[in-house]
């Protein structure tokens, strides 16, 4: 009879636990309350006034915080709470696979966060023009199709019509900020309006896998070999947006995957990727890279080099024309803008078809490219090209200065840099080679002075010379007057 009672107090005891336990109100009530009426789903059991026993939610039974939302794939739809950001011990946030719409509310500040999946929520059908005979479903299976045409290609991606239907179309900027546990991460085929990767994602210094595939990000790729804040990173996708150029990512030594298929990437591949020891998988099909075909390493199990990139030669490994790396080198500058990777094809640029090259015979006399509208600085590789006579670089937006090892191009008569936002001092060319007409006034380069300085300096010596010379004979005709006044009297 007492092991009945004994037993009776403890199973009591343990009731008024579990109901002061679950009795008192989460600080996550309001916001989950808040979630809850902006997505009116049938899908979830979410109707008992206590978040605590929601499915698809977990929670601290000690600080009665939410830690995990995972309600990915139940065919919810409608749009996010503006406040999830008070969730402030939530570690797991899965949507991915529904039909949300709206902004991907921020989540900057959650300290505890580690998986963010707000992954397919866009639903595309596709259908052929012509035949009519292929249709689907989901976004994620256009991976499946040919990325370009090939001798076995039946279907070519630019036949195909699409009718994008819901889908996540924002994301803020500040989205990043503060999450120092994230470690996984995927965004993949969400119609989000065009957007950078925000600087903010250098605070997730976690980060493992970052995967925002066919979510219309544009600019460029950061070079993450500056941002040693990222030594974990190993699954990078970044492919089927409109991304320009190559990034350099030496510095991410845990490197495992890297997909950058089916953006707009220009410039030439830094050799550096393929000394990277942990890297298995490398996609660059369907860009607009140039220079070298590089070649497939043993240490490597799959190199995707496929597809529309305009590579000098379609021989893996086989160097490009020297006149074709000095060119490529001097639009490095420019950011290897897309108008020279359309254009600059093969491995000739004497072909007559290179936009801005002529030449003579085999050798690259002129390069024009007034008005072009390019950005950024001129480099010293012009002077590679040892045959140049004309270099016309005007009308543009160039800033910094132009460099001194121009000066060496021997056959050079005329460099036309007009119309820029160059400064600096100008070198010594020969007379009439340089026209800087429409620039900010040259100043002298820090640490130098420059050959003008130099008649300035020399001028202000001379003068200064002339004036003691003059000041001194004046002294010693009146010395002279003196002592001879005096011999007189």
């Amino acid at each position: 009879m007492r092991k009945m009672m004994k037993m009776a107090r403890m199973l009591l005891s343990l009731l008024c636990l579990v109901a002061l336990v679950y009795g008192q109100p989460s600080p996550d009530t309001a916001t989950m309350f808040a979630l809850r009426d902006s997505l009116k789903s049938e899908h979830l059991n979410w109707s008992d006034p206590n978040p605590f026993v929601w499915t698809g939610l977990r929670c601290d039974t000690r600080s009665h915080r939410v830690t995990r939302i995972e309600i990915g794939n139940r065919g919810i739809s409608r749009t996010l709470t503006c406040d999830l950001r008070n969730l402030s011990s939530l570690a797991v946030f899965d949507v991915m696979g529904n039909n949300l719409t709206g902004k991907i509310p921020s989540l900057a500040g959650l300290k505890s966060l580690e998986r963010v999946l707000v992954n397919d929520n866009s639903h595309v059908r596709f259908e052929i023009a012509a035949t009519g005979r292929l249709k689907i479903s989901h976004d994620y299976l256009l991976y499946w199709l040919p990325e370009c045409k090939t001798e076995d290609t039946v279907v070519n991606r630019g036949d195909l019509k699409t009718n994008r239907a819901n889908g996540f179309t924002s994301i803020d900027a500040d989205f990043f900020t503060g999450l120092s546990s994230l470690q996984f991460l995927n965004l993949d085929n969400n119609p989000l309006r065009p957007w950078k990767i925000p600087y903010s994602l250098t605070n997730a210094t976690s980060l493992v896998v970052f995967s925002a595939a066919n979510c219309n990000l544009s600019g460029r790729i950061p070079n993450f070999h500056c941002r040693i804040t990222f030594p974990n990173v190993t699954t990078p996708t970044l492919s089927s947006n409109s991304l320009v150029p190559y990034p350099d990512v030496h510095g991410l030594t845990s490197l495992k995957v890297f997909n950058v298929s089916g953006n707009k990437l220009t410039g030439i591949i830094p050799e550096s990727i393929f000394k990277l020891s942990s890297l298995s998988y490398v996609g660059l099909g369907n860009n607009l890279l140039q220079g070298p075909k590089p070649g497939l390493l043993p240490e490597h199990d799959r190199f995707d080099r496929r597809c529309v990139n305009n590579f000098c030669l379609d021989v893996p490994g086989a160097p490009c024309d020297m006149r074709v790396n000095a060119l490529l080198l001097t639009v490095e500058g420019f950011g290897f803008p897309v108008v020279f990777s359309e254009s600059w094809k093969g491995n000739d640029p004497c072909n007559g078809m290179w936009i801005g090259i002529t030449c003579t015979g085999a050798d690259v006399t002129v390069i024009n490219f007034k008005g072009m509208g390019l950005t950024g600085v001129i480099t010293p590789s012009f002077v590679l090209l040892k045959d140049l006579m004309v270099i016309n670089l005007s009308h543009k937006n160039l800033t910094g200065f132009i460099p001194q090892e121009l000066t060496r191009l021997s056959k050079l008569k005329t460099l036309d840099v007009s119309y820029n936002q160059l400064d600096g001092q100008v070198p010594d060319f020969r007379t009439n080679v340089v026209d800087t007409t429409g620039n900010p006034v040259p100043r002298p380069i820090p640490g130098s002075i420059g050959p003008s300085a130099g008649k300035i300096v020399g001028s202000v010596i001379g003068g200064n010379v002339s004036l003691l010379l003059l000041i001194g004979f004046a002294i010693f005709l009146c010395g002279k007057i003196t002592i001879d006044g005096k011999s007189e009297s």
